[in-house]
């Protein structure tokens, strides 16, 4: 995290005659008030201007955790807003339109603020523009935000509640599995994700026609790992056998002992490696 400047800075003491160059531009420092209610640290960068142009200074990143707000400001600010992003795993916030987008690295920074087409390992994220307020410190402004799951788009809204941490207690990435099929006709496509107790879920279960690529699953698996297979198909490549009936429901077992051809599914096992958030899986 940046260091901040002490706020007992921004008081004085006595009457200054002559305006100093951040008065004359209209510059003060303002409070970040960032609260953190998920379950998980996130990081937040910040984009201001400091001048009367139109560009924009980016810090990045303070680190939140959860439960916790950010304690600190950014200093010599002009205007009357700020443009805030937050991260965590994949997720983003705001997680629908964006007042603004920069181009912002993996690490901390203190530089202009660039558009795209973003230049090396810069990526574009999507800001919020909020507006400054008054705080209780005299001179000082503020910006209040919460980052919340429900502030989420989708089934992520419910997926961030409860999200497992990685090492640094950021989420973990969402897993996405998509798969193809290349094979003719069509398949019984079956997705299955390992429990704690040796068993299997089936998380998916879909009908594929040739030339078919589908999003089957988005998740946490346990282990990273998720079986892909087609009932009624052979796969010299499975990993895992099952029997599975047409109305199976629940955890299911690795199969043991005999099975209906058109119920025997020959499931290839996939991971997803660190740093991977989506798969594809081809099904002959």
């Amino acid at each position: 995290m940046l260091a901040f400047r002490p706020l007992l800075s921004a008081l004085f003491a006595g009457f200054i005659v002559v305006l100093l160059p951040s008065q004359a531009f209209g510059q003060r420092d303002v409070l970040l008030n960032v609260c953190n209610d998920a379950g998980f640290s996130v990081a937040v960068a910040a984009a201001y201007r400091t001048s009367p142009t139109d560009d924009r200074t980016l810090r990045s990143w303070f680190m939140i955790e959860p439960g916790r707000c950010l304690e600190g400001a950014v200093n010599n600010v002009v205007g009357g807003d700020l443009d805030l992003h937050v991260m965590s795993g994949e997720w983003r916030w705001p997680a629908r339109a964006a007042d603004a987008v920069y181009c912002t690295p993996a690490d901390s920074t203190f530089a202009l603020a660039t558009t795209e087409p973003c230049r090396e390992s810069r990526q574009p994220r999507d800001f919020v523009r909020l507006p400054i307020s008054s705080s209780r410190y005299r001179g000082l402004g503020q910006v209040d935000y919460r980052v919340r799951c429900e502030a989420l788009s989708g089934a992520d809204a419910s997926m961030c509640v409860g999200a497992p941490r990685d090492e640094r207690g950021m989420a973990q990435l969402v897993r996405t599995l998509e798969v193809c099929y290349t094979g003719r006709g069509e398949a019984d496509t079956v997705v299955f994700a390992p429990r704690a107790d040796g068993a299997f879920d089936i998380v998916a279960r879909r009908t594929l026609s040739r030339g078919d690529c589908e999003d089957l699953y988005r998740g946490f698996p346990q282990g990273n790992l998720v079986l892909v297979g087609a009932a009624g198909r052979g796969n010299e490549d499975a990993a895992v056998e099952f029997c599975l009936p047409d109305d199976a429901e629940g955890p299911v077992s690795p199969m043991n002992g005999r099975c209906e051809a058109g119920q025997r599914v020959g499931a290839e096992m996939h991971a997803f490696r660190a740093n991977v958030s989506r798969f594809t899986a081809y099904l002959q």
